[in-house]
């Protein structure tokens, strides 16, 4: 498994992870994402990344941790398993307290461009109502685009190690944050 201090990503019920299997992301002991399937593509040297399913914290967070939680997983891909020279990705996810679909879409297609990915689409999501969108692409491997991976990831790490995920940001509610945060141990 690999940690940033932030996240720990593994496989099922957190036995290491193998390429090819679901993938299980934690803060600390509290699930936030499984991804299932994470299929290899193109004779096992690029990963698909499509089937995101948050927790419920992930859910009720106002803070947008599944980009977090994207930008971990290519960095532990890519650290972990040199075969991996791409990770491709669909991310569908409907945000609905992040503004409309395109806004959504918009953010996402930005964050991806940051990271060097190519081959950049959005397109209406078929299966969804109107103003829903499908941000697609392909994050290959260079010296480039992990350095702009990790610059990226960086500034996401910044935004959560100030207050960890499930927090509330509101002095009254931070009481419940502060003493889960006391008693799990991270500091």
């Amino acid at each position: 498994f690999m940690t940033s201090g932030l996240l720990r990503i593994t496989g099922p019920n957190a036995e290491p992870y193998a390429l090819g299997r679901p993938i299980w992301v934690y803060a600390g002991e509290d699930l936030l994402a499984k991804l299932d399937p994470v299929p290899l593509l193109k004779s096992g040297t690029e990963l698909h990344i499509e089937a995101f399913e948050p927790s419920g914290a992930v859910r009720e967070e106002r803070r947008h941790v599944g980009r977090l939680i994207f930008l971990e997983i290519c960095a532990f891909i890519v650290e972990n398993f040199q075969q991996i020279q791409a990770i491709s990705f669909v991310l569908s996810r409907q945000i609905d307290w992040m503004g409309t679909g395109t806004e959504l879409a918009a953010v996402r297609s930005e964050t991806m461009t940051r990271i060097g990915a190519m081959n950049v689409q959005i397109t209406p999501k078929s299966d969804a109502k109107p103003g829903h969108f499908v941000v697609s692409g392909v994050w290959a491997y260079s010296e480039r685009t992990h350095a702009a991976l990790m610059e990226v990831l960086q500034v996401e790490r910044a935004k959560y190690s100030a207050r960890p995920i499930g927090s509330r940001s509101s002095e009254s509610g931070g009481v419940v944050a502060r003493l889960r945060h006391l008693v799990s141990g991270r500091n």
